[in-house]
């Protein structure tokens, strides 16, 4: 099983070279390590040029996105099994080899991914996701899984086979925000899915908190329409559709909750009132007494009662 590693990258020279070396030093030597620079400023192109290993090629285009960036990288590697790594992230020593064994033991699988945990200045915490039951195993409704915790599979805690993936149309360049949970989700209408809970990634917040500004969330992210046409064109299994319907609404109440915490309550009424994804449950129930509450103490409450991380993408 040979495979070919695609990092983005775009002006994060301060981690490019750790996360080059997490792969670098894996217990399992990977084919190829595909860095597509899309633009940086700040000299992370040079550094990689800079490293001796034969196994790194990099690609320079002009920035266009994140989504453009993988799609290229993986139109230029070699291997039937394709992994991602963010260029803020990194792997320890056991990752691909922990890929390997889920490719074993789970042939039909187009999709492997393994334990993450987040990366703080100070500290590590697991990623908590109660749907990872056993040691290793089948994910039996991705959606499910993304209701409520932390999500299953980031960026770079996956593996999946080029053919597969190229076959749902890659990353979607259009969206902004949420394209690679479209393809996560993709696949797993399609293909069996395979998991180790081991932890094998660390998912670096503080490197992202450092350099990238969260924007406000104003407006749902454009993710969920591109599930919608996933129920459209009937792809969806039917055992999914409810989990997958629900996910959207929890999608549209974390927007709801972002503009309820930014002031913007015009905005969250507009949504709460009239969004077509929403479904009536406690939490968009909750969300209507807050309207009546000041900015200051939404954020108390939305703060100590809601515990899973909203991750955006950190490219």
């Amino acid at each position: 099983m040979d495979i070919s590693v695609v990092i983005p990258l775009f002006n994060k020279a301060a981690f490019i070279e750790r996360a080059i070396h997490s792969v670098l030093n894996q217990t399992v030597s990977v084919k190829e390590i595909i860095v597509v620079d899309d633009g940086s400023s700040d000299g992370g192109a040079e550094l990689v040029k800079s490293l001796t290993s034969s196994k790194v090629v990099l690609h320079s285009q002009s920035n266009q996105g994140v989504s453009c960036a993988r799609n290229v990288g993986v139109s230029l590697c070699t291997s039937q099994y394709i992994a991602f790594l963010d260029a803020d992230d990194y792997w320890y020593d056991c990752f691909v080899e922990e890929i390997m064994s889920l490719q074993r033991e789970y042939p039909s699988a187009k999709l492997f991914f393994t334990g993450y945990e987040f990366g703080f200045e100070d500290t590590k915490e697991l990623a908590r996701n109660s749907f990872i039951l056993r040691n290793k195993g089948l994910l039996g409704d991705y959606f499910q899984a993304c209701c409520h915790e932390d999500l299953p599979i980031t960026a770079s805690s996956l593996c999946l086979d080029k053919e597969a993936l190229l076959s749902v149309g890659g990353f979607p360049e259009s969206l902004s925000l949420g394209e690679d949970q479209v393809v996560w989700g993709a696949m797993a209408c399609f293909w069996p899915i395979a998991y180790s809970a081991r932890t094998c990634v660390v998912y670096d917040l503080s490197a992202s908190n450092t350099t990238v500004k969260q924007p406000e969330l104003i407006v749902p992210s454009p993710h969920i329409y591109a599930f919608d046409k996933l129920l459209e064109q009937g792809f969806v299994p039917h055992e999914m559709k409810r989990s997958l319907s629900y996910l959207k609404h929890l999608t549209v109440m974390s927007c709801v909750k972002s503009n309820l915490m930014q002031g913007h309550k015009i905005q969250a009424f507009k949504l709460l009132y009239k969004h077509p994804m929403l479904w009536w449950d406690k939490y968009r129930m909750f969300a209507y007494l807050l309207l009546l509450l000041p900015k200051s103490i939404n954020v108390l409450i939305l703060k100590s009662t809601i515990t899973r991380k909203f991750r955006r993408d950190k490219y």
